[in-house]
């Protein structure tokens, strides 16, 4: 009897600390979870931020990047207020942003084209003066000369933050090593 009571008792308590454990494995993930939707929406806010500055500096004609951007934001946000909806529908809004920005789809291309028009036709410019560059180091400039910050730019390339500092410090010395005309303006458009 004093047998088949201790096996119920080590039975019962592993089932509780079975329980237990998996409680705090859910935890633990509904907290990562919860970080990667607040990195994300961090990231959204620095998007929208600077989208929404690179709108109000645009020439008349240019496309309207940062409008659109707000315009899809907003609906979702207008169409979801209120309801347990709001953060899954924004955050996969966002979502489809970034990989925008990420990919090479017309959002990262009306970036591109609305920094040409702003200044002095920069990326077309780089390309030229540096054709053998990878597509990286054309994307971590665009982003910088765009005004993004290091998180929003570590978001996007998918890399660490020191990746994207010392490929920048990088793509920075090889424009000061070299003797073209654009030299000084292309590292100009990095100090923004």
């Amino acid at each position: 009897m004093g047998t088949l009571f201790l096996l119920i008792t080590a039975i019962l308590a592993t089932l509780v600390l079975y329980l237990w454990a998996r409680k705090v494995q859910l935890q633990k993930q509904l907290l990562e979870q919860q970080e990667e939707n607040d990195r994300i929406l961090s990231t959204a806010e620095d998007l929208r931020g600077r989208l929404s500055a690179l709108q109000g500096r645009q020439k008349s004609g240019a496309d309207g990047i940062g409008l659109d951007v707000l315009d899809r934001l907003f609906e979702q946000y207008y169409v979801y207020e209120g309801t347990e909806n709001l953060q899954p529908r924004v955050l996969k809004e966002v979502r489809s942003l970034v990989e925008g920005l990420r990919g090479n789809g017309k959002l990262r291309q009306s970036l591109e084209r609305s920094l040409n028009e702003r200044h002095d036709q920069v990326m077309k410019r780089l390309r030229f003066a540096f054709p053998t560059l990878k597509e990286e180091d054309y994307l971590l400039y665009l982003f910088t000369a765009a005004g993004f910050s290091s998180t929003t730019i570590s978001t996007l390339l998918e890399k660490d933050k020191p990746y994207v500092y010392n490929r920048l410090y990088r793509l920075k010395e090889r424009i000061k090593g070299t003797e073209i005309a654009d030299r000084d303006f292309l590292l100009a458009q990095l100090e923004r």
